[in-house]
């Protein structure tokens, strides 16, 4: 089973590869760029595939420090997903507030935030498979541009956005593919389809490597593109896990990136720090650095006596 897992992996990373080839130039939409600790965020049937209650709070800011006046990013992301009725079902809720102060003579702040809820139906395969098929209903607030000398472009409105995943996993592989903002308009919004799979090489019981790849294909009104990320874990003896991501669907603004992650697992909390090395060089002080990016999660049993198990995905 692990051999056949391995070649669907294997077969996924080429198929991926082969859409290099069609990347361009778009806006993420801002959830997204979230994905690499809060998987939740890409694919609404992740949704209790931790099998138990899970909590995660990330913060991201760009700088770390910054002067009065200079440009900078804060953005606050909440997420809590859980299984019901024996398993079978599960439920999530995301939350994020983002703001871009922009550092120039005028001044200004870039507003965005969505609430989300997550729907799952889980089906319990051989081989300690699961397959969940999931849906995800919520509003996102148009992206707003405000002047501090009282001008501006947008709007504070809030439009729905609709998603729809399947998600399959065991405890050596996944695979995923979401459709995300089915009804948007795709003047202010973007429609992405990702894909994502996933594979842990055990070299013995104190190592092991998760790898993963996501594809992205990203469409609205001015412009379709497919995108390629990849990404490995080191874990060491369950306890931490040093990673690297390559993000082709980049961080901020479609800026491609290269992420630097620290995680550290305890018997109920993981703490994680990521750095992203983007930045732009040629944008204003402060938006020259990447991302600082720190991550809490908590898991405590849902009933099932599974919050002890240690997840790779």
């Amino acid at each position: 089973m692990k051999k056949t897992g391995l070649r669907i992996y294997l077969c996924l990373l080429v198929i991926s590869s082969l859409f290099i080839s069609f990347s361009s130039i778009a806006q993420q939409d801002q959830l997204y760029f979230t994905y690499p600790m809060l998987p939740l965020n890409v694919n609404p049937a992740y949704a209790g595939s931790r099998e138990v209650v899970s909590v995660a709070a990330l913060y991201r800011r760009r700088p770390l420090f910054s002067t009065v006046g200079a440009a900078s990013t804060n953005q606050q992301y909440f997420n809590f997903d859980m299984p019901i009725a024996q398993d079978k079902m599960a439920i999530g809720f995301q939350a994020y507030n983002a703001e871009q102060l922009i550092g120039t003579n005028t001044g200004g702040i870039i507003g965005n935030l969505g609430l989300y809820g997550d729907f799952a139906y889980r089906f319990m395969l051989p081989n300690d498979g699961k397959l969940a098929l999931g849906v995800q209903a919520g509003v996102t607030q148009v992206p707003a541009y405000i002047s501090s000398t009282g001008g501006g472009f947008g709007s504070t409105g809030f439009k729905s956005s609709i998603g729809l995943g399947v998600y399959y996993h065991n405890d050596d592989y996944y695979a995923g593919l979401s459709m995300m903002n089915l009804n948007a308009d795709k003047t202010q919004f973007s429609q992405p389809t990702f894909l994502t799979a996933g594979y842990v090489f055990h070299f013995d019981d104190q190592v092991q490597l998760k790898t993963g790849v996501l594809v992205r294909r990203l469409s609205n009104a001015y412009i379709t593109q497919t995108d390629v990320d990849f990404n490995a874990t080191a874990w060491f003896n369950n306890r931490f896990g040093l990673g690297l991501w390559y993000q082709n669907t980049g961080s901020e603004f479609s800026e491609k990136a290269i992420l630097g992650s620290l995680q550290i697992q305890f018997s109920k909390i993981q703490l994680g720090y990521a750095y992203d090395f983007e930045g732009n060089p040629d944008g204003a002080v402060g938006a020259k650095e990447g991302f600082h990016q720190i991550m809490l999660r908590y898991e405590f049993d849902s009933g099932n006596g599974k919050s002890g198990v240690f997840r790779f995905f």
